[in-house]
């Protein structure tokens, strides 16, 4: 059995409590579920914000589309920038996780509702850069990719959030 992208992006957002806030979140919380499980079948390339996915764009188009999700947006009081909050409406498909259970896909999601969007985008660009790019100095090369984004305290968090996972960076040959 196919399962629809637009399925697989109504359930994660179902699965962060039917609310989820950020394009940069949502992109980096489904490249992190796949390599957990998720199995979308995205293909993912290094972009701006770290591994983007023009197939999860497109899946949220068709999810909005098909009545699946709905986006709205707000705007940040710091400094009036615009984001995206999408809600899920209705009943998710629940094989759309693909080998997720249910109840790890909300337990994941939880956890990256409640990191900064930033720490996210800063593990999803570490875990790219050494697993995919095979980057053995992955640290000098997220330092150099994203400067000010990359202070120490944010890296540290987003190695532990990838300990969390299982998905413990190897040391970096700048460490």
């Amino acid at each position: 059995m196919t399962i629809e992208r637009e399925d697989i992006v109504a359930a994660v957002v179902a699965a962060a409590g039917e609310k989820l806030t950020s394009r940069v979140r949502l992109q980096k919380s489904v490249y992190l579920l796949d390599l957990l499980g998720l199995d979308s079948g995205f293909d993912y390339e290094y972009y701006h914000y770290g591994p983007y996915s023009r197939d999860l764009d497109n899946a949220v188009a068709d999810a909005k589309a098909f009545d699946l999700l709905t986006e709205s947006y707000g705007r940040r009081q710091s400094d009036g920038a615009s984001y995206s909050i999408f809600e899920a409406k209705g009943v998710t498909n629940p094989d759309a996780l693909g080998k997720l259970p249910a109840e790890r896909a909300r337990e994941l999601m939880r956890t990256f509702v409640e990191t900064s969007v930033t720490v996210l985008e800063l593990a999803a660009t570490i875990d790219w850069l050494w697993r995919f790019e095979m980057r053995t100095d992955w640290r000098s090369e997220l330092k150099r990719r994203k400067s000010v984004r990359a202070r120490e305290d944010r890296v540290e968090k987003a190695i532990g959030l990838l300990k969390q996972l299982g998905l413990e960076p190897p040391a970096s040959a700048a460490a």
